[in-house]
């Protein structure tokens, strides 16, 4: 029987051009550096469904056309790999939170199983809620860093040296030591991209998930703890231009996690969460303060958008609960929602345009109750007779 040194399977790739592996060689791409020869060889077995078998003749090789069947029998067969794999169970979604299943299946796998989670989007849209729901269900306990306002990196997740008039100097480790040290924590690490540069520098070796520890600094010799079992990291992160505090995240420690959107609810799914939070609520309060959130979201992704704002989950709810408490939606708008639109601009502003954009939801008599004397003391031709 002729010893085969390769058995080549070819291919046409994307681009229909000839390519091949080698059985033999666990699969590896064969590089035959188009030689017309093999190229026409590899071709002839692709297009009569055979392998091509490569043998040594002399000093130069020879060629066999064999069958799959016979090639499968010259393969050498090697005893499969175990795999140290831990499966995860799936965690139901908690009620009265709105997710979309891919996503809330993704966020709960990557903390079952100690993966690195960013979670990047707008503010307001749940990306930290998310968290503590996910901690709650799965019993596992929730520290949280706001890595936004912290304005001393190395005593917030090292610790730092102090003087006791009995005990004289001492290191007292930070709350994030201990969280890092506790099993099954799930540290969130909320608003990543405004933190410090240096504290980015100090989670690099605590994020690898080849190295897992964090040094000490400020204690005498410098020691390492290391992560306990089954932690895992989740942050969050805010994109985008109009955060004008948050920073290009270095590339190193983006990569040590894995990234998922998190992106605002629909409309559906806003009177879903409404329904659930408020069921006392009028079903047309629900669908006209849903419907304003959509039309405001859908003017702000245009690429000529006349708004750079949208209401968040978070101020949507807040509405609702002014509409419980006896506030008319009008009112509601006017304390909620234009002031989160530059009035700059005369006619052409963002609120005036908001304004409009709001007011066939308001049920009102007149445009003096659309419209504030204000709003209309900017424009050129203001008369007060115009109210």
């Amino acid at each position: 029987m002729k010893e085969y040194t390769s058995i080549l399977k070819g291919y046409y790739d994307s681009g229909d051009k000839v390519k091949a592996y080698d059985l033999l060689d666990n699969n590896a791409p064969f590089n035959f550096d188009d030689r017309p020869d093999m190229r026409q060889r590899i071709e002839k077995a692709i297009n009569t469904d055979q392998l091509l078998g490569i043998y040594p003749r002399g000093t130069r090789n020879g060629f066999d056309f064999i069958s799959f069947e016979e090639g499968e029998q010259l393969v050498p067969k090697e005893p499969p790999t175990v795999i140290d794999y831990r499966p995860w169970l799936v965690q139901e979604k908690p009620n009265g939170f709105i997710i979309d299943d891919l996503k809330w299946k993704f966020i709960v796998r990557c903390i079952e199983k100690e993966k690195n989670l960013m979670m990047v989007g707008p503010s307001g849209c749940g990306k930290t809620q998310v968290v503590f729901e996910a901690g709650e269900l799965m019993n596992r306990p929730v520290y949280y860093f706001n890595l936004g306002s912290t304005q001393d990196p190395r005593a917030t997740l090292i610790g730092s040296t102090q003087l006791d008039v009995n005990k004289g100097t001492f290191f007292n480790a930070s709350s994030f030591v201990r969280a890092i040290t506790t099993p099954g924590a799930i540290i969130l690490l909320d608003e990543l991209s405004r933190a410090n540069p240096e504290a980015w520098n100090i989670l690099m070796s605590v994020l690898d998930p080849n190295i897992r520890i964090l040094r000490l600094d400020e204690q005498p010799q410098s020691p390492t703890v290391t992560v306990a079992p089954n932690v895992s990291f989740v942050a969050t992160a805010n994109t985008g231009i109009e955060y004008t505090s948050a920073r290009v995240l270095d590339r190193a420690l983006v990569d040590r996690f894995s990234v998922i959107e998190m992106d605002p609810l629909s409309k559906s799914e806003l009177i879903e969460l409404l329904h659930s939070r408020f069921p006392s609520l009028e079903a047309e309060l629900k669908e006209n303060l849903a419907e304003i959130s959509e039309k405001i979201l859908k003017e702000a992704q245009k690429e000529d958008a006349k708004l750079t704002n949208y209401l968040s989950t978070r101020t949507i709810l807040e509405i609702a609960e002014l509409l419980l408490d006896g506030f008319s939606l009008s009112d509601s708008a006017e304390l909620l929602i234009y002031p989160l639109f530059d009035s700059e601009g005369d006619l052409q502003s963002e609120r005036i345009y908001c304004r409009q954009l709001v007011q066939k939801f308001l049920k009102v008599k007149s445009k003096s109750e659309v419209f504030t004397k204000k709003d209309f003391e900017t424009l050129d031709n203001f008369k007060n007779d115009n109210l």
